[in-house]
């Protein structure tokens, strides 16, 4: 694989994979999977002026295959005429699809701020028994496209291009010079960075609170709109039908919208008419538990727990404590249709807490 800047990640995305390859140069990026050929294109044009692809697969063919090769042949120069490509290069990867309906492993990860390696150490809490990995925001600032290939990195380390990943945008990737480019160069519906998922026996739906300010402050130098964001993402909640098909549904969003902050009336106190409208739809949409962060903190909020600032009926599992340099603490879940066994666990894998969360109410 000399030719990949890091691990592919296998990314969910509605019913579809999107396979994210970055590559050390700008070329051609094709995926064998089967008999079949994959890659992206604009319009019958291939992609070959950049070092990143994305490319998207029906679930059923990479979970039917459970292995895909990556192909790449760098842009000498692409011209008019005669364009001159390297020879192919092929590196393959095994794929691991999520076929429990009980007992699923999920390890879910957040607010890395660039602390790679001990967040890499806390993900590896299931080992090879892990079978998915929910990354769900700020693991980084996007000041440059290092920044990005560093958290690409990162997702390619802890996945080993073998475990599906469920992606999440939080306020801080929000945030630097290239942050227009997040949906160019991670998992996205289109333009949109919140969407609908379906993998396995599960389901659901991923959530963008955008920034934790309202837009017009000083801090953000007029470059946000995401009060009008809210709103939209809100109408894209109203056309939602409910969860009835007998998977295990649940949201993941790296800000709870019932409760994006801990001390009601300050800064980050805001739109709480959209939020509450927000948590009324996640209740008819029938979702049984949301995954969040942001907050640099590890507990449960129970349902219509006191300390949130707007009612919700699902159970909320904020599972992200960090401590500076020294220790961040990820989520270990562990799934079934009836309950949850969620462990808080460190760099070291040790539990640091431990909690049954029942959802059958």
């Amino acid at each position: 694989m000399n030719f990949l800047a890091c691990t592919p990640s296998v990314f969910v995305i509605g019913s579809r994979y999107e396979i994210l390859i970055n590559t050390l140069e700008n070329g051609i990026v094709t995926l064998n999977i089967g008999n079949d050929t994959y890659y992206e294109e604009n319009s019958g044009v291939l992609s070959s002026e950049k070092s990143y692809a994305k490319i998207r697969v029906d679930q059923e063919i990479l979970d039917r295959a459970r292995s895909y090769t990556v192909n790449f042949r760098k842009s000498i120069n692409r011209k008019a005429y005669y364009s001159e490509l390297g020879d192919t290069q092929s590196t393959t990867f095994e794929f691991k699809p999520l076929t429990k309906t009980e007992n699923i492993n999920i390890y879910h990860i957040a607010d890395v701020h660039y602390r790679f390696a001990i967040a890499e150490s806390a993900c590896s809490f299931f080992g090879d028994d892990v079978d998915l990995f929910v990354v769900n925001g700020d693991i980084g600032e996007v000041e440059t496209e290092r920044n990005y290939l560093e958290v690409a990195r990162f997702v390619g380390n802890i996945s080993k291009g073998r475990v599906p990943v469920i992606f999440a945008r939080g306020n801080h990737d929000t945030r630097g010079h290239l942050a227009e480019r997040f949906t160019d160069i991670f998992p996205a519906d289109g333009k949109s960075t919140y969407f609908g998922f379906s993998v396995g026996s599960l389901e659901g739906i991923v959530l963008d609170c955008g920034e934790d300010k309202i837009d017009n402050i000083k801090e953000y130098g007029g470059v946000n709109i995401f009060e009008n964001f809210r709103r939209r993402e809100l109408e894209f909640l109203k056309a939602l039908p409910a969860f009835e098909n007998g998977k295990i549904s649940f949201a993941v969003s790296h800000m709870c919208p019932a409760q994006n902050t801990l001390t009601p009336g300050d800064v980050f106190d805001i739109d709480r008419e959209v939020y509450e409208k927000w948590n009324t739809e996640l209740s008819r949409i029938g979702i049984k538990f949301m995954v969040c962060g942001h907050i640099h903190k590890a507990y449960i909020l129970e349902k219509n727990d006191k300390r949130s600032l707007r009612p919700h009926d699902y159970p909320v599992i904020v599972g992200s404590a960090c401590f500076g340099d020294s220790d961040i603490w990820g989520t270990a879940i562990t799934l079934s249709k009836d309950s949850l066994l969620v462990r808080f666990t460190d760099k070291e894998k040790s539990v640091r807490e431990e909690h049954t969360v029942d959802l059958t109410h």
